[in-house]
């Protein structure tokens, strides 16, 4: 009975951040998002912040990493192509590390595009294609979650993470 009332909480704690990333873009047109997955491996990696822009679906192009909801949770995937249909465009997007494409996106699930990653301190645009080095980690990546795992110990070990400055002590 815990189990399901964790997950429950979980459920909507989720939708509440999908809500809130939603009119936080409608209102100011901008959002900073850190990440926590390691789909998109080597692009994004956990404890990035993504800024993402408000914009349309059809400002969209193959190569953008885009922000959507979907059942209650965030997504930030790279757009592989479009569903070509008058009435209903739609996106297609996978994750750098995922084997496989996601369902298409409808413009009620899309949010916006990611303009910069910030990592470690720095700004950077986010690529619009992989080189031969990151489809490798890419590949790593997709085909083992230990791996993935593995890798991401390494760039944080590698990356000169800092603990924050106090800026003010009692």
């Amino acid at each position: 009975m815990k189990y399901l009332e964790d997950r429950l909480a979980r459920t909507r704690r989720s939708a509440l951040k999908g809500e809130l990333a939603r009119e936080m873009l409608r209102r100011f047109g901008t959002l900073r998002l850190q990440v926590t997955g390691h789909s998109m491996l080597p692009s994004v990696w956990p404890g990035d912040v993504l800024l993402i822009q408000g914009c349309q679906l059809g400002e969209v192009s193959p190569g953008d990493i885009v922000l959507f909801s979907r059942h209650g949770r965030l997504f930030a995937h790279r757009v592989v192509g479009r569903k070509a249909e008058l009435e209903n465009p739609r996106l297609v997007t996978q994750g750098d590390a995922m084997s496989t494409a996601d369902p298409p996106i409808a413009s009620e699930e899309f949010l916006g595009k990611v303009s910069q990653i910030l990592y470690a301190g720095k700004l950077v645009a986010p690529a619009a294609t992989l080189d031969w080095k990151n489809k490798l980690v890419a590949s790593v990546a997709r085909y083992s979650t230990l791996a993935a795992r593995f890798l991401v110990f390494l760039h944080v070990s590698r990356a000169n993470y800092r603990k924050p400055e106090v800026l003010c002590s009692n």
